[in-house]
């Protein structure tokens, strides 16, 4: 039961965090007008997305995303 529930998170925020580095990426040119400060806490938190999803790219992380119920759901949509 607990490892199917986490197999179902894992894919929900394994699915948020790829779209949201996507996005991410997207917007980058309108960084270029905030404030240096803006830019070092956007630059933290592409960074702190990249160290989340790399850590979700495990094998055994990966094995139980695959068990989720939603996994072929979000691979259609993405």
């Amino acid at each position: 039961m607990l490892t199917s529930f986490l197999a179902e998170v894992l894919a929900v925020t394994f699915d948020n965090l790829t779209q949201t580095a996507t996005m991410f990426e997207c917007v980058e040119e309108a960084s270029e007008e905030l404030s240096p400060e803006a830019k070092q806490r956007l630059a933290l938190i592409h960074t702190g997305l990249a160290m989340a999803i790399q850590a979700m790219e495990f094998d055994e992380v990966q094995q139980l995303i695959k068990q989720s119920e939603n996994y072929f759901d979000f691979q259609e949509i993405g």
